[in-house]
C-alpha cells in the first residue's frame, strides 16, 4: 500500500496538473493513515529546494514529524548525506524544527556521538548551515558540533 501511495505522489510530482497540490496533499494523509516509519526515507526525496509551493514541502515534514522521537530522528539522521544533497535548504528547516523541539533535540544529541564519520559530516554541514542561516540557534549547533568530536 505505501509502496502504491509514493508512486501517486511521484506521478502528481512528474505531471502537475491542476489542482496538484490537494492531490498531493490527500495521497500524503493517506501515507500518514498508515502510521508507517519506513515511509520517512520514501517522502524526503520528494523534498525540493526550488518547489513551487512551499505548503507542499511543508506537508511532508508534518507528516514525517507525527512519528516518535526516536524513530523520526534516527530516519533524518540516515537521509541526511541524501537529503542535504538534494535540499540543503529543507534539510536546514528539518534541523531547526529539531532545535526547536524539547524532545527530538534530546534525542538527537544522544546520537550525535555515535554516528559513523559520513553521517557526523552530514550534520556538521547541514548544522553549519543552520548557524548561517539562523545565528540564534548558533549556542545549541555549537554544542551539537561540540558532540561530533
Amino acid at each position: 500500500m505505501l509502496e502504491a501511495l509514493i508512486g501517486q505522489l511521484e506521478q502528481v510530482v512528474q505531471r502537475p496538473r491542476a489542482g496538484y497540490v490537494q492531490s498531493f496533499d490527500g495521497i500524503l494523509r493517506q501515507v500518514a493513515a498508515l502510521n508507517d516509519p519506513t515511509c520517512i526515507p520514501l517522502l524526503l526525496p520528494f523534498l525540493e529546494d526550488d518547489a513551487e509551493y512551499d505548503e507542499m514541502m511543508f506537508a511532508i515534514i508534518h507528516t514525517i514529524e507525527a512519528f516518535d522521537d526516536d524513530i523520526y530522528v534516527q530516519k533524518i539522521l540516515d537521509s541526511l548525506p541524501g537529503l542535504l544533497a538534494k535540499a540543503p535548504r529543507w534539510a536546514a528547516v528539518i534541523h531547526m524544527r529539531i532545535l526547536n523541539s524539547p524532545g527530538a533535540l534530546a534525542t538527537y544529541t544522544g546520537r550525535v556521538g555515535n554516528l559513523s564519520q559520513g553521517q557526523r559530516g552530514s550534520v556538521r554541514r547541514v548544522l553549519e548551515l543552520v548557524r548561517l542561516e539562523n545565528p540564534r540557534y548558533d549556542d545549541r549547533c555549537s554544542t551539537l558540533l561540540a558532540g561530533l568530536s
